[in-house]
């Protein structure tokens, strides 16, 4: 595991440690696929946005025209980002309705 694979592991990690503590802030404890999507799914997903915001899109924009190869690279990189990304906004889109529902019963 290279250096930057290890920092997203551990803010993903850290990140679902604190959704785990905000969900039993809210007494949210439905079953337990149901919790572990939303806990993992979000901080995946918000890894992952900051991934492509602070240093993918800003690569792009500053890379020379000339470079073509490594903007090809980039792409493929940036291509492989947004599908991780669409996967976990999938896989988390029907716990998060239960827990929208939950939060508005109150």
């Amino acid at each position: 595991m290279d250096a930057d694979t290890a920092a997203e592991a551990q803010q993903i990690i850290y990140l679902s440690s604190a959704i785990t503590a905000r969900l039993d802030q809210l007494g949210f404890r439905p079953h337990a696929d149901t919790r572990g999507n939303i806990i993992h799914h979000l901080a995946e997903a918000a890894v992952l946005g900051k991934k492509l915001a602070k240093e993918h899109l800003p690569r792009f924009l500053d890379l020379p025209l000339d470079r073509r190869q490594e903007l090809a690279q980039l792409l493929v990189d940036m291509n492989y980002e947004l599908t991780e990304l669409k996967e976990a906004i999938g896989d988390m889109e029907p716990a998060l309705v239960e827990l929208m529902n939950f939060v508005s019963r109150d």
